[in-house]
């Protein structure tokens, strides 16, 4: 149980019992999370200083007062939320009237890493310090000799080196040596053994004797895994058209890896598919070859239209007000958007949101290009929703699950994307692509999503099963193999034992609640949803026309779509995430229909080509890992 910090307002609390009224047991709560917020205006007070100390003139941004800052926030949010949970723990929400009130108790009472009593919430970060390594720290020489070159990192270097290879060999030796580098001794396996208990811990303190409870808290769901399981058997048709087709691609580019013709895909050719989703010299071919079918080229005709990010921002806000949201004032520009130094956005380069109350701010990235303009068009809609969700109470102004803000700003990232849009902007001359064009785009896109989508469920039913027991330390290798056979159709390029441990970097990044597998799939799926349900309601997707298909939506200037999504927005968590989503959709549950509908021409043509060249989708994996 955890120990709440014993104060006059919880003793107050405690007295219901002896016959204090609703009204005053009311009170005595709204004072305990009127104390917190108040703590909570001293860490906002903090992000303020760390947005003005990076942007401020001559200041290195990798400096030690932003770090020691950063570490102040850290700690001050924990302790706030700790406390605060210990406190609201005792309250009787029975006895309380006000729905909201009642609301706020029980989504603060339980917590999550942050409920972990100081000693081992700092071992979780300790953990989670060590996972970050495993991915981004220089670890790995893949040819056992360093002093030429150095070690790499798994993120970027590695990542950069496959996809531009085209030898299978380096493939397969870049996927070993990485996982020998960081589980050398069982390291990278113990870790994750430590981080899985710490989980359990937590689940405890909530009350919790299913750990992934506490894993899906704000889901509010009784079996949400069974959910997100049901989307993928849902999308599963799609799935299997296209694995047969790029199986066919592997077979031709990779004749090393012998592949076969009903088998599954090598895990190192699948992890360099995902990389080479946009990347030009890919090595498996698109629908249509040939230079009339290629995509046009906007780089040259971004920069000459909107010529510096700056412009680019402008735009993307513009985009919101549109549909009717919030106009960003002039003094936003002046006074809270600020541009990254150039050594600082590092390979992704993400533009980054600041909540500091009354005020939201932005550090953009520098670069100016198709992929960072769709970005900022997400990065504003997460602007737009703070400052919504900041009318809100204390403890309700946020998103209503985890990856929910993040799907939203997923339909805006789509319809940004599309030609006609960027006619819109003066960047493509006609409002639509040629229907081979077309094609190659869907499927461009189709790699992007399609093969992810799978991955992070796997992830995070690995991690679920495994916190709740159904998976057994001596069995982790060759049930996440397992996985791996059934929902994606991939196999380990070589014969694996249950003491080696394989999971991918995208899962030790989706270890971390804040950039979990689980928010990544149901930003994904419900944002696909969206899109449907705005672009229905904008009138620019005629299910049938094929004028106006979904995958060439662009809902700007619709009020009617700008309606739902400041409906969303403005009741940030009041209620529950499905009433939510609801408001926008219509449904209650995730649905796969969204991308069905998006990818249907994509759809139409694997099943097409693949009857064609006589390949038959889905998979039967070889035995690749034995049970010691």
């Amino acid at each position: 149980m955890r120990l709440p910090f014993v104060g006059v307002l919880l003793i107050l609390l405690l007295s219901v019992t002896f016959g204090m009224g609703h009204s005053s047991y009311e009170l005595a709560t709204k004072q305990i999370l009127d104390r917190a917020k108040d703590r909570m205006r001293h860490v906002w007070s903090l992000n303020r200083r760390i947005f003005v100390q990076l942007t401020a003139k001559g200041k290195s941004p990798l400096g030690g007062q932003v770090l020691n800052s950063k570490l102040e926030v850290e700690a001050e949010t924990y302790r706030l939320f700790y406390d605060l949970a210990g406190n609201l723990s005792v309250v009787s929400v029975a006895e309380l009237d006000d729905p909201l009130l009642r609301r706020r108790v029980q989504r603060m009472a339980k917590l999550q890493l942050q409920g972990l009593r100081p000693k081992d919430y700092e071992q979780a970060k300790d953990l989670l310090r060590q996972i970050y390594n495993f991915v981004n720290g220089p670890l790995v020489c893949p040819y056992e000799d360093c002093s030429a070159r150095g070690s790499l990192a798994m993120y970027p270097q590695i990542i950069n080196k496959n996809m531009h290879t085209k030898l299978y060999e380096d493939l397969v030796i870049n996927w070993k040596a990485w996982r020998r580098a960081i589980n050398e001794k069982d390291v990278a396996k113990n870790t994750f053994i430590g981080y899985v208990r710490l989980l359990r811990i937590a689940a405890t303190y909530n009350g919790h004797v299913t750990p992934s409870r506490t894993w899906y808290l704000n889901y509010d769901t009784e079996n949400f895994q069974a959910e997100m399981e049901a989307v993928v058997w849902e999308i599963m048709p799609l799935y299997r058209e296209l694995h047969a087709y790029l199986r066919r691609e592997v077979q031709a580019a990779y004749p090393k890896a012998d592949t076969k013709s009903d088998g599954a895909i090598s895990a190192p050719i699948m992890d360099q598919i995902l990389s080479q989703d946009w990347y030009p010299h890919q090595f498996f071919r698109t629908p249509h070859q040939g230079r009339q079918h290629q995509l046009p080229s906007v780089h040259r005709r971004l920069e000459e239209v909107l010529v510096t990010p700056v412009k680019i921002n402008r735009k993307a806000a513009e985009f919101f007000e549109s549909l009717g949201l919030m106009v960003m004032p002039n003094i936003f520009y002046d006074r809270f958007s600020r541009r990254m130094n150039d050594e600082e956005g590092g390979a992704e380069c993400k533009s980054q949101v600041y909540y500091f109350p009354p005020d939201v701010a932005l550090r953009y990235c520098p670069k100016l290009d198709y992929k960072k303009m769709m970005q900022i068009h997400g990065t504003m809609a997460e602007l737009q929703y703070h400052l919504y969700k900041m009318q809100l109470p204390f403890g309700l102004d946020t998103e209503p699950c985890p990856g929910f803000g993040a799907a939203i700003a997923e339909t805006v990232i789509l319809a940004s994307g599309t030609p006609r849009h960027l006619h819109r902007l003066h960047i493509l001359l006609n409002d639509s692509l040629t229907e081979e064009q077309s094609l190659n785009r869907l499927f461009r896109m189709g790699v992007h999503t399609l093969i992810a989508v799978p991955q992070y469920f796997i992830n995070d039913k690995f991690l679920v099963d495994v916190m709740d027991g159904r998976i057994g330390v001596k069995d982790y290798n060759c049930a996440y193999w397992g996985l791996q056979d059934k929902f994606a159709g991939v196999q380990p390029p070589l014969q694996r034992l249950n003491k080696d441990f394989d999971v991918d970097f995208k899962f030790y990044r989706g270890l971390n609640p804040e950039t979990s597998n689980t928010k990544k799939f149901l930003a994904e799926i419900l944002g696909f949803q969206f899109y449907r349900s705005f672009c229905l309601a904008s009138g620019q997707y005629k299910p049938g026309d094929p004028n106006f298909p979904l995958h060439n939506c662009d809902f700007y200037d619709s009020k009617e779509a700008g309606k739902k999504i400041r409906d969303m927005m403005q009741l940030g968590a009041t209620r529950h995430w499905r009433d939510v989503m609801e408001i926008a959709t219509g449904e209650r549950k995730l649905s796969g229909r969204g991308i069905l509908e998006y990818f249907a021409p994509l759809f139409t043509w694997l099943k097409e080509r693949n009857k064609q060249l006589d390949i038959e989708p889905g998979w039967d994996a070889d035995e690749l890992c034995r049970r010691d």
